[in-house]
């Protein structure tokens, strides 16, 4: 049986605040490209864990993940104060970011945020204003959380919503966005129930796979899991969704092996044969570790984390999966939903591709830290085994940060690149209500019974 350690808790937090002039490719090019500028040298090693802050924010500012380009196949073919495109046809998107301040122990600062671009809209009537609005389905209790007012400059609408002060996770409580145009002197506390008022919408799809008969789950829950909440994770204490556990724990494997190497230059063996067992502790999980470590080796990471794998062992067996493979699930849940868009399923599917080259390099990762773990001392110390840290370094580092492909001067497919297309898939498409729909409806509207989710649910049938 293997000891506990008690250890420091670890920095979890992004060191994203800088900029640089790296590029890197999304995913594909299915999301819009970034501006070409300087070409990024080749990193291949790691010389400390320090470093690894330095390396990512080189991937981060330049992901170039801006706003969807805004749409110009509609023509002004409408009245006055009314959209400019046909009902139901897409005039743009919302979609949810990260403001990464990151919470461990919540899901906060994940979803935080709101980006929302539409294109060919018309001016507000005079006095007017559109306002947006993030609901929820609840119809007792649900609330409607203003975003705020959305400026027109020349039919074209840019709006940010920065979050609460809590950096409360939007995407864990709503999925429904709500354009009213109502009065501009005084910002309404909740969406008008006057019909008349609405002119835009979006949401994400509920209705469950008919393929999945085990879980049920819609293109709403694949995102959650991802995104807010899985409920294997919840359990184990660990909120935020798959994909920022991933991105934390691929992240320490590489502090982890560029301390190993570190060690050696130093012949530290003892610390550099502790940071092995880490990385073992995380690829493994504490499950499966034991067939891989020396009898009684000490557990040096929080056991907490350390429940749920990097990799998988046991598809069969294995409860919760890796992180790996478990996000890959739900890459694959996605594709099959209901409502899926097609930008949804081509970026799902290049996620997946870049999936399955992460968990190559991590099982590279997993077979370098297997032959080190059960080296002595002296065997540590020599040269020879400097060659194999550069290995594990070079692979840890290729799945975190990506790899560098010399002839575009991008990185590619890296658990950061992936990190951020994820939260690209947490778009919805903006469509025009019917007028047919407001008007039916208007006459209703004072009805005690009447609620938003419910008429949104029904403009949804009729579209």
């Amino acid at each position: 049986m293997r000891q506990t350690e008690q250890t420091p808790n670890y920095d979890l937090s992004y060191p994203f605040n800088s900029t640089t002039t790296t590029n890197t490719n999304p995913l594909g090019p299915s999301m819009s490209p970034p501006p070409r500028r300087g070409k990024l040298v080749p990193i291949l090693t790691v010389g400390s864990a320090v470093l690894i802050s330095a390396i990512l924010v080189l991937v981060v500012a330049s992901l170039g993940l801006g706003t969807f380009p805004p749409s110009s196949v509609f023509k002004n073919t409408s009245s006055a104060h009314a959209p400019l495109v046909p009902p139901s046809q897409v005039v743009g998107r919302v979609f949810f970011s990260s403001s990464v301040q990151i919470n461990e122990n919540t899901s906060q600062g994940i979803a935080d945020q709101v980006e929302l671009d539409l294109s060919n809209i018309r001016d507000p009537a005079a006095g007017k204003s559109y306002y947006a609005w993030l609901l929820n389905d609840d119809p007792v209790e649900g609330k409607a959380l203003l975003l705020g007012q959305l400026p027109v400059s020349n039919g074209q609408v840019h709006f940010h919503y920065a979050g609460d002060q809590l950096h409360t996770n939007l995407l864990a409580v709503t999925n429904r966005l709500l354009v009213t145009e109502e009065d501009a002197g005084t910002a309404p506390t909740t969406p008008s129930l006057d019909t008349s008022t609405w002119r835009f919408m979006a949401e994400f799809p509920q209705k469950p796979n008919p393929q999945d008969t085990v879980h049920h789950f819609s293109l709403l829950s694949h995102l959650r899991h991802l995104l807010a909440s899985d409920p294997s994770l919840q359990s184990l204490g660990m909120p935020g969704g798959l994909d920022i556990w991933l991105f934390r724990n691929a992240q320490k494997i590489l502090e982890w092996s560029g301390s190993a190497r570190d060690d050696w230059a130093s012949q530290s063996t003892d610390l550099m044969h502790r940071h092995i067992l880490r990385i073992l502790d995380y690829l493994d999980g504490l499950s499966y570790v034991q067939n891989d470590v020396p009898v009684d080796s000490p557990v040096l990471v929080n056991e907490r984390i350390a429940r749920v794998s990097l990799l998988e062992f046991d598809v069969q067996h294995q409860v919760p999966p890796g992180f790996v493979y478990h996000i890959a699930l739900h890459l694959h849940g996605m594709v099959e939903s209901p409502g899926a868009t097609t930008e949804q399923k081509r970026l799902a599917i290049q996620i997946d591709t870049a999936i399955s080259k992460v968990q190559a390099l991590l099982e590279q990762v997993h077979q370098d830290a297997k032959k080190l773990v059960v080296m002595t001392d002296a065997q540590l110390a020599q040269p020879a085994t400097l060659s194999l840290l550069d290995d594990m370094v070079k692979h840890a580092q290729d799945a975190f940060v990506g790899q560098f492909d010399p002839t575009t001067g991008e990185i590619q497919n890296g658990v950061t690149q992936i990190h951020f297309a994820i939260q690209r898939l947490a778009t919805m498409e903006v469509t025009v209500i019917p007028a047919s729909f407001a008007r039916t409806n208007h006459s209703n509207s004072s009805s005690m019974e009447l609620c938003i989710p419910c008429l949104l649910n029904n403009v949804q049938q009729q579209t």
